[in-house]
């Protein structure tokens, strides 16, 4: 006899692809509230496919942004870059007024790639964003990786690249910095993607910048290939989910006379089985 699922059971859950290779929008789900056993599975699996996943007509507070990108793993806290929330200080704060200037990022770069463990899951709420412009464009490295020749894959599987982040600390004389692999694999999914970015790594280990420099140039070059990306148009309300292990991301600073404020938090990679 067929059964029937109950309400518990059921989910609302949408998962819509917007591009071949990388996006999804999600609706059916509130991420104010803790989500079911059910719908975390359904939205991890979706994050593990599509690698960003974009939400409409949300409202969270910074406390319950910080509660979602905690239960990917343990909230990254920075350690310049402070926000207006005391009691959260794990959420920044994007605030850009008019004519002024972004909060950061202005070049394709994965989040906190620099130290270990690295940045896993971002999660960027709109608050007040322009009426158009300040679209925010994501790419996937698992796509760019899988385009190269087999002879260049096997190359980068041998390497390894040192990301370097040169912030001023008070007490610390060395950049902060961490040794990565150059290929890493989905632990889900399988796909290899190349980690790297302009933002954060100048060289590979064991060869100066100069040596690296051109194939560094290749590399971030194809991974912004149009065939690789997708670009999300913000609304007041809208999240942006995306997995900094496999994909890059920037802001289109194109919208200079309306205010725009974001809020943003990172979860940090979980240790490894």
């Amino acid at each position: 006899m067929a059964t029937t699922a109950s309400p518990a059971q059921r989910s609302e859950i949408k998962v819509e692809p917007v591009t071949g290779v990388l996006g999804a929008e999600v609706s059916g789900v509130d991420l104010s509230v803790p989500p079911s056993p059910g719908t975390w599975r359904e939205l991890q699996q979706a994050l593990d496919r599509h690698l960003v996943l974009f939400f409409r007509d949300q409202r969270l507070t910074p406390a319950q942004l910080r509660i979602l990108v905690g239960r990917f793993g343990l909230p990254f806290l920075h350690p310049t870059a402070k926000g207006p929330f005391v009691d959260v200080p794990e959420v920044l704060e994007l605030r850009k007024e008019p004519g002024g200037k972004l909060f950061g990022g202005e070049y394709w770069h994965s989040d906190v790639t620099w130290q270990k463990p690295g940045g896993y899951v971002s999660v960027l709420h709109g608050i007040d964003v322009p009426s158009v412009g300040n679209d925010t464009c994501f790419a996937s490295l698992i796509a760019a990786f899988e385009s190269l020749s087999d002879g260049l894959k096997a190359t980068l599987r041998g390497l390894r690249a040192v990301h370097r982040f040169h912030l001023t600390v008070p007490g610390e004389r060395e950049p902060r910095s961490a040794v990565y692999p150059v290929v890493r694999r989905h632990p889900v999914t399988g796909g290899e993607g190349f980690y790297l970015n302009s933002f954060f790594v100048k060289h590979f280990e064991g060869m100066s910048p100069e040596e690296s420099q051109p194939l560094l140039d290749f590399l971030n070059a194809r991974a912004v290939h149009h065939e690789f990306t997708c670009r999300f148009r913000w609304h007041r309300g809208s999240v942006a989910m995306w997995d900094n292990r496999f994909t890059l991301h920037i802001p289109i600073n194109d919208a200079n006379a309306e205010r725009r404020v974001m809020i943003r938090a990172t979860a940090l990679e979980p240790p490894t089985p």
